[in-house]
């Protein structure tokens, strides 16, 4: 057996009246974490592979919604900065800038996603793949990276319908349920 880590981020605070709803709920194993820099429910799932913990996993963030908060994310975040992946890494902040802009390293650098010039975001796998190449320091495991991925994208993408008009959303939930065109 393995013992998974995970976080859920929830929007509000979790104040003694959202402890009591979240153990009412069935999250009487969660660590609680609420403060300026967010707010979330960590859970240690022991499991005997990923596939288990994830539908663990799940379960939780039933568990949370069911008491009355609207998750956001799952974390570890799968999309870093460039201070998140010298964090992950151990390197510094100026050892990733070098990477970044090829001035060390073999180049390649994989591309933004998402942010700004001034502040860009990576796939973490993206990242760790890279650098499971140039020095083998990160493990990708493909099946975490897309069910992380899958479940942000997922939640990110209840909350962007909530003002869509039902005809259409339902006609964007179905979309979901098609089998993949693959290339």
């Amino acid at each position: 057996m393995v013992v998974y880590t995970f976080r859920v981020s929830v929007e509000d605070p979790i104040d003694d009246d959202g402890a009591d709803r979240l153990f009412e709920a069935g999250v009487d194993d969660g660590f609680l974490e609420t403060g300026p820099s967010g707010h979330s429910v960590g859970f240690e799932c022991e499991a005997e592979d990923f596939r288990t913990a994830m539908l663990a996993a799940i379960e939780k963030i039933e568990q949370v919604e069911a008491a009355g908060f609207e998750v956001l994310r799952m974390e570890p975040d799968e999309f870093v900065s460039a201070a998140d992946i010298a964090d992950r890494t151990g390197r510094t902040r100026q050892s990733i800038s070098l990477l970044i802009r090829g001035e060390r390293g073999p180049g390649g650098w994989p591309r933004p996603v998402a942010g700004n010039v001034r502040s860009p975001l990576w796939r973490w796998a993206d990242v760790a793949a890279w650098f499971e190449g140039f020095d083998g320091s990160q493990q990708v495991d493909r099946e975490e990276t897309a069910f992380l991925a899958a479940v942000n994208e997922v939640l990110a993408t209840r909350r962007a319908l909530r003002p869509v008009d039902a005809v259409t959303r339902e006609r964007l939930v179905g979309l979901v349920g098609r089998p993949f065109q693959h290339r």
